[in-house]
């Protein structure tokens, strides 16, 4: 669930990346920023996923849905979270116009493909920029590993988590639940 959309957004930008500035060769990575063995190039984007929430502005709710004629089950709440992901465009120093012209297009298939459906991946979510200020972004950076480069943070919003797993079956009498001893663990 925190995989499926990070590996589609690095292969859709890659796509769009390479279509729109003619390149022949990937540049658009799922990676830490902070490549300490220097395994990777120079001269790519980097997707980075850099903080989990839990969204809980639609509330937490235990659910009880009814099985069967005389019991129920209690099912744990689902979960909404809120992926944080950095993208990086890191190039050499002498090519910073360059990054900056990347950014750019990085920005630009942010801006146009911002809602993800269905039909798109089975985990629908939607896609925004993020505000920083200058000090939470320098605390950012810092535990990036201290360099900044040009990028834009953005909020993969409200993918729901939900293994619909029954953690308690009850019987219903006369419209009163009582619990059964079962152990479905």
């Amino acid at each position: 669930m925190i995989y499926k959309p990070l590996i589609l957004l690095t292969r859709l930008l890659n796509d769009h990346l390479k279509n729109y500035f003619k390149l022949k060769n990937d540049i658009v990575y799922l990676s830490s920023v902070n490549d300490r063995e220097k395994t990777l190039s120079s001269n790519r984007v980097n997707v980075t996923m850099v903080n989990i929430e839990r969204e809980t502005a639609g509330g937490i709710q235990m659910s009880r849905q009814h099985i069967g004629k005389n019991l129920s089950a209690r099912i744990a709440p689902g979960w909404q979270i809120n992926l944080y992901v950095l993208f990086s465009v890191l190039f050499q120093e002498k090519q910073y116009n360059e990054s900056l012209r990347i950014l750019s297009g990085v920005m630009s298939f942010i801006q146009k493909k911002n809602k993800y459906d269905e039909q798109d991946t089975d985990i629908p979510f939607a896609i925004e920029p993020v505000n920083l200020s200058f000090q939470e972004l320098s605390n950012l950076w810092g535990i990036l590993g201290g360099v900044y480069y040009p990028s834009i943070l953005c909020k993969i919003r409200v993918l729901t988590i939900d293994e619909q797993e029954i953690i308690d079956l009850s019987g219903i009498i006369m419209g009163k639940e009582e619990n059964v001893k079962a152990d479905l663990q």
